[in-house]
């Protein structure tokens, strides 16, 4: 009941007087359904794992793990045909001239967009830090001194390409805009290679210009650290990229 005291004596009014006033539990919930468009939506586990997991204890200890996954690929070679064969006539396989090739690029790259910008460059900066510092974990060695070896440029690309996709991979997912995903994900492994050799190339044009490594060898360490790497690692890379949600769901009880 309510108690009109504005004008005169008091008054009871009751809810079969004015039925507006006093909506029934049937109204009631109607209106709570039609104002449930306030509350967010549910978010689908899918679009969950779209996005890196937060800064956690668990998070680390992966982080970790993935660490150790980038340094054992560094030292898990498999032998492919060379780009450079392209234009040579083979008759047989025995001719084919092979090359040294590992993971340790594409895996790198996944890891930094699997983790996200925090966890994942940490991860290829720790490793980068670790093999300068302390362990031989490079292809040459290790050591404060591998910074005037040809192959560190590339080491500093992986830096900047994991910075980059770790905080931009998440935007493959978003569907805002009408470029499909597959597409997306070819620039992003694209991109990714791209800004990888193209320091690596800057860093030996460096090394040239200070007197590191002589002018005949820039055109030979060129050729064999992008022209016969670079096709292998866009294809690989692209193939891991793909796998990134898989990833985080496999382990969804652990970063999420």
């Amino acid at each position: 009941m309510v108690k009109d005291v504005k004008d005169g004596p008091i008054s009871i009014v009751t809810r079969e007087e004015t039925p507006e006033a006093f909506p029934t539990p049937e109204a009631d919930s109607m209106l709570v359904g039609d104002d449930s468009f306030l509350s967010p939506p549910r978010r689908t586990l899918l679009h969950r794992v779209s996005y890196p997991p937060r800064v956690s204890l668990n998070g680390l200890l992966i982080s970790l793990l993935c660490l150790l996954l980038v340094v054992m690929m560094g030292f898990v070679p498999v032998h492919l045909p060379s780009p450079l064969n392209i234009g040579h006539s083979v008759s047989s396989y025995d001719q084919l001239q092979l090359m040294r090739y590992t993971f340790q690029l594409p895996v790198a790259l996944l890891v930094a967009a699997m983790m996200g910008p925090f966890m994942g460059t940490g991860i290829v900066f720790l490793f980068v830090a670790l093999g300068l510092g302390f362990f031989p974990l490079f292809a040459n060695g290790g050591g404060w001194q591998y910074v005037t070896q040809p192959g560190f440029g590339y080491l500093l690309g992986t830096l900047f390409a994991a910075s980059i996709l770790g905080r931009n991979f998440h935007k493959v997912f978003q569907k805002h805009d009408r470029v499909s995903r597959s597409l997306k994900l070819i620039s992003q492994s694209l991109l990714a290679v791209l800004l990888v050799h193209g320091v690596g190339l800057l860093y030996l044009v460096g090394l040239t210009l200070t007197g590191q490594l002589p002018w005949p060898e820039l055109t030979g360490w060129a050729l064999r650290l992008t022209v016969e790497t670079a096709p292998y690692d866009c294809l690989s890379t692209f193939v891991f990229l793909c796998l990134v949600r898989q990833f985080r769901l496999a382990l969804w009880l652990v970063l999420y």
